[in-house]
């Protein structure tokens, strides 16, 4: 075959394309990929752990929880992941599970099986036996990691670490960080200064990281019981290196989760400024506007919005769901 005839065949077929884009409003869509974060809702086993507060998620504890709605919980986690992974996963942060093996599972079950995820995780001192960790797809290569434990002279805070993965993106030098800050449980008065404490820990790492490395990415993912206007989150943003996608996201009709009646947006993804650098002088760019809820009926109790996520237990009562939580979610071109 002629190199004339090669030619005239690629522009035939480039014209074909073009008349079916014109036809149907066809788009070739333009590859993204996608940065989750997820509170799962106590992703307990079923095994008793003498090192952890996990006897409410024994066989035969009063929350009755058993190999069947572990599964049922694991399944039901594995479709939402599969979702995202459609739409191109690179990196999904998970906050409240029990160890590693928990994780592994999930990444085993059917729906999520040889998509070949990995994950990063490192037990804290949390009381509840509750971790954070980092998923993966083969499009992030993990260098190191370390954790961040929020100390306070020789006092160190019985919490969540924060866990910092170093790694490659698309070329781009990347530091992932994962948070599950303390609750309101007690107050949010009463509560404050651990989410202060973990802000003013997390916000040293990263400065740190940036003056060594100013061309270093930097990604900020949690459920950090406060919203993007409290005072923890805005000591993270205040000097400018850093900027939260979700400040802008209203409440009125949906959030992160729901307490009582008012939705909140606990759950957040923050990045450093280089991500908004034009595609010219970067690999990996914010795609802007992207930063979103992710909440389809299947994740509302009784698929109806105003009810809240569709959970696992309230209180002692089980039913049956996903999380207390919407995982939250943006997308980089």
């Amino acid at each position: 075959m002629s190199f004339r005839t090669i030619v005239l065949l690629m522009l035939s077929a480039g014209l074909l394309l073009g008349l079916f884009s014109w036809a149907t409003g066809y788009k070739e869509s333009k590859k993204t990929g996608v940065i989750v974060f997820y509170n799962v809702e106590n992703l307990f086993d079923t095994l008793d752990d003498p090192h952890k507060s996990d006897n409410d998620f024994l066989p035969y504890s009063s929350l009755k929880w058993n190999t069947e709605k572990y599964k049922n919980k694991q399944h039901h986690l594995a479709k939402v992941i599969a979702d995202f992974d459609k739409e191109g996963l690179t990196l999904l942060g998970l906050a409240e599970i029990e160890n590693k093996e928990v994780v592994e599972e999930l990444l085993r079950t059917s729906e999520l099986l040889n998509k070949h995820y990995r994950c990063i995780q490192e037990e804290s001192k949390d009381p509840r036996g509750i971790d954070v960790a980092l998923v993966y797809s083969p499009k992030f290569k993990p260098l190191f990691h370390k954790i961040l434990r929020p100390c306070k002279e020789q006092d160190c805070l019985e919490s969540r670490d924060v866990l910092a993965v170093k790694g490659l993106l698309t070329g781009d030098t990347v530091w992932v960080y994962v948070n599950h800050w303390p609750s309101r449980r007690t107050g949010t008065e009463e509560s404050k200064d651990k989410r202060m404490l973990l802000s003013a820990v997390l916000k040293h790492s990263v400065d740190s990281v940036l003056s060594h490395s100013p061309s270093s990415k930097i990604i900020i993912m949690g459920d950090f019981n406060d919203t993007p206007s409290d005072a923890s989150i805005l000591n993270l943003t205040k000097e400018k290196k850093i900027f939260n996608p979700f400040a802008s996201l209203s409440t009125a009709e949906v959030g992160s989760t729901k307490y009582k009646k008012d939705w909140q947006i606990y759950d957040q993804i923050l990045l450093s400024d280089n991500w908004k650098q034009d595609k010219k002088n970067s690999n990996a760019v914010y795609k802007s506007n992207s930063a979103a809820v992710y909440h389809p009926a299947f994740l509302h109790y009784k698929e109806v919005l105003h009810n809240g996520p569709f959970r696992s237990y309230q209180g002692k009562k089980y039913y049956g769901g996903y999380s207390d939580h919407f995982p939250v979610y943006l997308e980089y071109n």
